[in-house]
């Protein structure tokens, strides 16, 4: 996974209705010339040259960007594995691998220098057993990380 500077800190727990309204918020601000808001779409969205065709699609990918992720749907992504991690959902925590199997080996909140790991690792951090069984049997390999941070 490329590393990408990041301007704002990535929580640990991302809520992403949250960061939704903040890509909306972000893009409302641009639209009325706020410097610092554009100055942001710009650094992180540099082939868009015209601020009047700006979109919220244009935005999420800025912002997302701005914490540290490669792009809105990986942010996504982030925000529903972590949530389903910490609420104990296994079932959720599969079908998301089981979607895209490189999550068993991504770090879980969307950033290579994340000291969280993967998400079996993330899932020892919060105590949630059950989820890291499951992971393992679907090939997850970050035991000792998982062992060092439960």
């Amino acid at each position: 996974m490329t590393k990408y500077f990041s301007d704002r800190h990535f929580p640990v727990r991302p809520n992403l209705e949250q960061l939704r309204h903040q890509a909306k918020d972000l893009l409302r601000a641009i639209r009325r010339g706020e410097p610092v808001a554009v100055a942001e779409l710009r650094k992180h969205q540099p082939k868009l040259t015209d601020l009047a065709e700006a979109k919220l699609a244009d935005v999420q990918f800025a912002l997302a960007r701005s914490y540290g992720l490669p792009s809105w749907p990986r942010l996504v992504t982030a925000c529903r594995m972590t949530d389903a991690i910490w609420r104990g959902d296994v079932e959720a925590v599969r079908k998301l691998v089981l979607k895209d199997p490189r999550l068993l080996h991504e770090a879980a909140r969307g950033r290579a220098d994340s000291n969280w790991g993967p998400p079996m690792s993330y899932a020892a951090n919060v105590g949630q057993d059950a989820i890291i069984q499951m992971l393992r049997d679907l090939g997850a390999a970050d035991l000792q990380h998982a062992f060092d941070r439960a």
